[in-house]
């Protein structure tokens, strides 16, 4: 019976420990799964918080060029704003004795009472650099048998002279009328030029 209570603590001990392995063997296996179902997550995670920053890093580099252009843009058009302005600034006094020439105003008054309707009442606003007596001669030897009337009056600032006619038609010839048209005709060019750039 000896054997027998020793030979079953025996079979009871072996059975405990082969039962223990089992389970052991059951948890490690299971661990492992759930070691190897975490790793696959963490694995996505990673490759999806790659993959986000990827498209951020994307998208501030489009951003950033796109911003980049603008302010290369804005950086030429105040390029060619101040090229016309010193353009105009250098052209201002030139024009303003040109105006001041006889045969320029002349040449104005001619072309207005020509383009005006005969019969229309005008008033010439003479500037300071302009002889009132040489416009005096010139509306008068031109206005001759136009039935126009025509009213003088040295009140135009700058150089050049300023036509109104009773129809409502105003026509400027000044420096500052002169220097826009010179920079309305200079624009299209110099933008063509800024547009054109290299690069």
């Amino acid at each position: 019976m000896e054997t027998d209570v020793a030979t079953f603590a025996k079979l009871l001990k072996q059975d405990g420990i082969d039962a223990a392995r089992a389970e052991a063997d059951k948890i490690l296996e299971e661990a492992r799964t759930q070691a190897a179902a975490i790793m696959q997550h963490s694995r996505a995670a990673a490759e999806k918080i790659l993959l986000d920053a990827r498209s951020e890093i994307e998208r501030q580099r489009q951003r950033h060029v796109v911003e980049i252009q603008l302010a290369a843009r804005d950086m030429m058009l105040k390029v060619k704003e101040e090229i016309e302005r010193v353009a105009l600034l250098l052209l201002r006094q030139p024009i303003g004795e040109a105006l001041a020439a006889d045969e320029v105003v002349r040449a104005a008054i001619v072309e207005s009472i020509k383009n005006g309707a005969p019969g229309q009442e005008w008033e010439i606003r003479v500037g300071p650099k302009i002889g009132k007596a040489l416009v005096q001669a010139t509306v008068n030897d031109l206005f001759k048998g136009r039935e126009a009337a025509v009213t003088l009056i040295e009140e135009f600032r700058g150089s050049g002279l300023e036509f109104r006619s009773s129809a409502g038609e105003v026509l400027e010839l000044s420096e500052e009328s002169v220097a826009e048209e010179f920079r309305r005709l200079m624009s299209p060019e110099l933008s063509r030029l800024v547009d054109s750039r290299p690069g």
